[in-house]
């Protein structure tokens, strides 16, 4: 199920100008809905680090698939309550789905483009329903301690092997002031793998299991700028400046017959 989920008004900020893929690329994104709701779903930690390899594929789509699965049912409901809805799901998006979600109180936008959830990080996918139907609005706290992290830390950025995660700091990005990575030379990477990449999403501070030792470490970040360097210097001597690969789950390792 989801692991987070909020309500925000639908801004023109959170539309795509054109269509993506198949029939619909380059035509206009068309949507006069009023309310955005957005949730998110949680990427096992141990697929995440065995990044980049078919596992982190079958996880990321696993969560795009139960992700979406929930938007189209919520969609459905809403329409059968006669009001007009739209699941935007993987690979058939009218929205920017991070920003839909951080104006839906679900978090910030990382210095890697994607969304920083309190408790999981970016190990998340989202998807979102837009509707007509009149909703009650979940009020934005913004977490500014979150993106003076991103400042300091750079890890996602020094890790990426495509580069097409910035150094430097946020811009004006068509009226939001955000960090945007470089999604084609992203992409391109993921071409050349054969697989997603996801090396940004393992090493994140943010992406460690949400127990008590990492909700403490939260709560410090959160809290106190002298702890967030603390907590980048203690993640380096602990966890290393790059991800660490997981094994994989013996059911998807390949034995080669060596006689």
């Amino acid at each position: 199920g989801a692991k987070g989920c909020g309500v925000t008004e639908l801004k023109d900020y959170h539309l795509y100008t054109t269509g993506g893929r198949g029939e619909r690329y380059g035509k206009p994104v068309l949507n006069n809905h009023k309310y955005a709701i957005a949730f998110t779903t949680e990427m096992d930690h141990r697929m995440i680090h065995s990044a980049p390899t078919g596992s982190i594929v079958m996880e990321s789509g696993q969560q795009y698939l139960d992700s979406g699965t929930v938007a189209i049912q919520i969609a459905k409901f809403i329409r059968n309550l006669g009001y007009s809805a739209r699941a935007h799901i993987d690979g058939n998006y009218q929205v920017v789905c991070p920003l839909v979600a951080r104006d839906a109180g679900l978090g910030e936008i990382g210095r890697m483009g994607l969304l920083m959830t309190p408790k999981l990080g970016p190990r998340v996918r989202i998807s979102v329903i837009t509707t007509d139907l009149p909703l009650l609005i979940d009020k934005r706290e913004p977490d500014y301690s979150v993106t003076d992290f991103c400042k300091m830390c750079k890890k996602c950025a020094v890790v990426c092997p495509s580069r097409a995660i910035s150094f430097e700091d946020k811009k004006d990005i068509d009226g939001v002031t955000r960090w945007q990575i470089n999604s084609e030379a992203c992409f391109t990477l993921w071409s050349t793998f054969g697989t997603d990449c996801g090396r940004c999403i393992a090493v994140c501070p943010f992406s460690h299991p949400d127990n008590l030792f990492h909700n403490f470490i939260r709560f410090g970040i959160r809290n106190s700028k002298s702890f967030r360097w603390f907590a980048v210097i203690m993640d380096d001597a602990i966890y290393g400046k790059k991800p660490q690969t997981a094994e994989l789950p013996a059911w998807m390792q390949v034995y080669t017959d060596k006689n």
